[in-house]
């Protein structure tokens, strides 16, 4: 008897023998038993996963002559000459080579005539997205008003290449991946039923290798049984498919919390000369990092893990070893490299710089929580340099201001001189003006006022925290708040009417009052308090830095939308 492979031999034949489908069974059986039967499917999903099946499973419950609630039975004329697919009404045409419009026009011609013995006549298209553009727009009007009796299935792995106006005229149907322990059960039926002894690792080594496609999954458990015989020994699976164990993923994570670089290279270089694919390796590795990572945060790792119970215990015991944080950036540092890896002719070069980069991943604090605590500080900060600015322009009284003598020059020494007293001949109203000028009796409210303002709008707008950096505050009071701005870029930034805004929310937060925001600019640096001489320090160049960072059109957007701080 001539050889079957599994794929054939073991496809479904009934809407009860299908895997995985339930929701898509259960549509399909009521249209049946309701009558309410549509005249065109899309049916959609990875390979392997049971479209074709489907269509022809539904093809034979629509015609056949015995059926059992609306399930074939597989039996009848009907049904065997459409499992045989030499039934004339039921048609399977493959899209990627009858693309073209004139295959359209004579699949359409065929559909005016009536059905010779069934009841409905089915056109099954596979790899429907294969079609051209004239191909789809030819087959428009037909699929929109078909005769009567005619039912379309379009099969496809890339629904999203599909035009819109065909998807709108079909039932959408989309087929979920096969789940590991769905795989495993049927690969232990076959197993079983052809007398291979095979064990559970084995099964789950092919199973994960299927990728969510039982055909696929099939299709390599023939090829090990073609290398192993009736007896699969452990570890067939790896030698025939070229893959690393999972032994040798659990130890090679040991060696990477370990931080052994050495131990590393080695292994790969253990790798690479029994002939494994290291991409593949690396692939495994990511999968291998993902069930670190659930096995540390998931509640109930279980239903999540496909993995035996000693495997979930290793499992658990290597996540503790390190932060979610650095699993995270393991993961992420892997998956590049895997995509890094296909791409280079030095693909063993590229995972080994990769793994040595793996061996810093250090633990990363809560970036949020760090900026949030860099924000308080230098509000902080900022508040105590503006009381102390308020204070040193304050002029003090002099012990004896009934006598006055006049300065005598300094002789010119190397020493730079703290402070001196300013020169009687100086005129008075050159004096530098207080920072602050408030007037409590006049319903003023108190300059410490201003500190607690300046905390709440950065608060609420962190990147407001650089315009208040080069602002001077000149007045305060029920009525009005005169802000004096170091430059005439940032000025007229805050007199956008939404920063504006800003000021005047922070101020009623604090003071209780609705004031309107005045806004000036600083002409000369004798306006500017005293105590903001160290950070109107001037570089090199000439310029101030804090003009430049305000003067930066790039930096200022990028803090209008990610917030944030300047740090150098």
């Amino acid at each position: 008897m001539e050889f079957q492979v599994s794929a054939r031999k073991w496809r479904p034949q009934k809407f009860a023998e299908l895997i995985g489908q339930e929701h898509i069974v259960q549509t399909l059986v009521n249209a049946i038993t309701l009558e309410r039967v549509a005249h065109a499917y899309l049916f959609s999903g990875t390979r392997g996963v049971g479209k074709t099946t489907t269509a022809r499973i539904f093809a034979k419950a629509l015609n056949c002559q015995n059926p059992q609630a609306s399930e074939p039975c597989d039996e009848c004329t009907h049904c065997v000459e459409i499992r045989q697919g030499s039934s004339l009404d039921v048609q399977e045409i493959d899209g990627a080579s009858n693309n073209g419009v004139a295959e359209v026009r004579e699949l359409i011609e065929n559909i005016q005539y009536a059905a010779s013995s069934c009841q409905y006549r089915v056109y099954i298209i596979d790899e429907v997205h294969m079609l051209s553009k004239n191909a789809f727009n030819a087959l428009l009007k037909t699929l929109e008003e078909p005769p009567e009796k005619v039912v379309f299935i379009f099969a496809t792995t890339e629904q999203n290449k599909i035009p819109e106006t065909i998807l709108s005229r079909c039932q959408c149907f989309e087929f979920k991946p096969l789940t590991h322990q769905q795989i495993v059960r049927q690969l232990d039926l076959i197993v079983k039923n052809d007398g291979i002894e095979m064990d559970r690792r084995s099964l789950d080594e092919i199973a994960k290798n299927g990728s969510g496609s039982m055909r696929d999954a099939q299709s390599l458990l023939d090829q090990v049984i073609a290398f192993s015989g009736k007896k699969v020994e452990p570890g067939s699976v790896e030698s025939v498919l070229g893959i690393v164990g999972q032994k040798a993923l659990e130890s090679f994570i040991d060696t990477l919390i370990a931080g052994d670089s050495a131990g590393l290279i080695d292994q790969v270089q253990e790798i690479a000369n029994t002939g494994k694919d290291l991409t593949t390796f690396c692939r495994d590795l990511v999968g291998y990092t993902r069930n670190l990572m659930m096995a540390q945060v998931a509640k109930d790792p279980e239903k999540i893990l496909d993995s035996a119970t000693s495997d979930l215990k290793v499992l658990k015991k290597q996540s503790r070893a390190m932060d979610p944080d650095q699993w995270q950036q393991t993961f992420t540092v892997l998956q590049r490299t895997e995509a890094d890896m296909k791409r280079s002719s030095m693909a063993r070069a590229v995972f080994e710089m990769a793994l040595l980069r793996l061996l810093g991943v250090r633990p990363c604090n809560n970036i949020d929580g760090l900026i949030s605590a860099i924000n308080e500080a230098e509000t902080e900060a900022g508040t105590q340099v503006q009381t102390q600015t308020s204070l040193s322009a304050t002029p003090k009284p002099t012990a004896n201001p009934e006598k006055k003598t006049p300065a005598e020059p300094a002789p010119e020494t190397n020493v730079q001189k703290a402070s001196s007293p300013i020169p009687e001949t100086e005129p008075v109203a050159s004096a530098p003006q207080p920072a602050v000028a408030v007037s409590e009796a006049e319903g003023g409210v108190s300059s410490a006022d201003w500190g607690r303002i300046k905390q709440e709008i950065s608060g609420k707008k962190s990147y407001f925290a650089h315009y208040l950096m080069v602002c001077d505050l000149v007045e305060l009071n029920d009525k009005v708040i005169h802000l004096r701005v170091m430059d005439p870029y940032t000025k007229e930034l805050i007199e956008k009417e939404e920063n504006i805004s800003v000021i005047r929310a922070g101020v009623q937060s604090v003071c209780k009052r609705d004031v309107k925001v005045q806004l000036s600019l600083s002409t000369s640096d004798d306006e500017r308090p005293a105590g903001d001489n160290k950070a109107e320090k001037k570089t090199p160049d000439g310029y101030n830095n804090k003009s430049k960072i305000a003067e930066s059109e790039i930096i200022q957007e990028a803090l209008e939308i990610f917030g944030g701080v300047v740090t150098r």
